[in-house]
């Protein structure tokens, strides 16, 4: 008799996680162990609370978190969702397991891991301080990087070099006062470089070529002008004939003059006579 009444609470706990398994999926106890009669819970299901560690129910061991709160660990207490408030906005609401996610508008960032807070973006050449503002980096200091704390400049230079002083975005840097001499870069030669060679031969050939043609025009064509004009040469023959021409004229004149001065005479001399006899008479 004893025995009987001993296993009907395992029977009814059997029959218990059976139901609950079956209908009450989201409540209760996750994870548990036998204490003689009783059942320990270990872990509740998400989103559900510790009410009690040990019972004869396990599904009244855990119960869900109320509206608006959230557990993620194995507590006796939900903890109320964080709202997104002033600079913040929300990335992702809150669920009876996890809190809400909040982000930050343009122009701010995150105070913390957890974003509970916004403070005021620092750019570059600036710092930011403890009240959750941004300063220009001081004098000596520099920041090339968004939101982050300056630092030093740099302070010395190797042998040879003079340390040109920085500013609150860039470093100081180190330079030479004379630029040492570099070598020559080396020739980097395009494997494409011998075709196009080849083309500016090609075109250079053709055009020489045509130069070439033209200028055999050219030469054809005067020859064959000179060709068709005659030659106006003097020959021994004609100079001959010329002097021969010259001298029958003179002779033809001379011809002409002799009797004229023969007549011319005899007029003369008829003039003298007549002269003569007025005198005699």
């Amino acid at each position: 008799m004893m025995a009987a009444s001993r296993g009907l609470p395992r029977i009814l706990l059997m029959f218990s996680l059976v139901l609950n398994s079956t209908i009450g999926v989201d409540t209760g106890c996750d994870d548990w162990t036998l204490n003689g009669n009783d059942v320990c819970c270990k872990r509740c299901k998400p989103g559900n609370r510790l009410v009690e560690s040990c019972g004869r129910d396990p599904e009244k061991l855990c119960i869900p978190c109320e509206p608006d709160t959230y557990i993620i660990s194995h507590e006796f207490h939900c903890l109320r969702c964080t709202q997104c408030i002033g600079k913040q906005f929300t990335l992702k609401s809150c669920t009876i397991s996890s809190n809400t996610v909040c982000g930050c508008k343009a122009g701010y960032r995150c105070g913390n891991d957890k974003c509970s807070f916004c403070v005021t973006e620092c750019k570059e050449g600036e710092e930011p301080t403890k009240e959750r503002s941004c300063r220009k980096c001081p004098e000596g200091k520099f920041n090339d990087k968004i939101h982050s704390m300056c630092k030093e400049w740099r302070k010395s230079c190797p042998d040879g070099q003079t340390l040109v002083k920085g500013n609150v975005t860039s470093d100081s840097m180190c330079t030479y006062l004379e630029e040492p001499k570099q070598e020559p870069l080396p020739v980097l030669t395009d494997k494409k470089e011998p075709t196009k060679w080849l083309s500016v031969f090609i075109a250079a050939g053709m055009a020489g070529l045509a130069v070439l043609c033209i200028i055999a025009s050219v030469v054809a064509y005067v020859k064959a002008q000179n060709k068709t004009e005659k030659p106006k040469t003097d020959t021994p023959d004609q100079d001959h004939s010329d002097e021969s021409r010259i001298m029958a004229v003179e002779q033809e004149d001379c011809s002409f003059r002799h009797p004229e001065q023969e007549q011319g005479g005899s007029s003369e001399s008829i003039n003298t006579q007549d002269s003569e006899s007025k005198l005699i008479v």
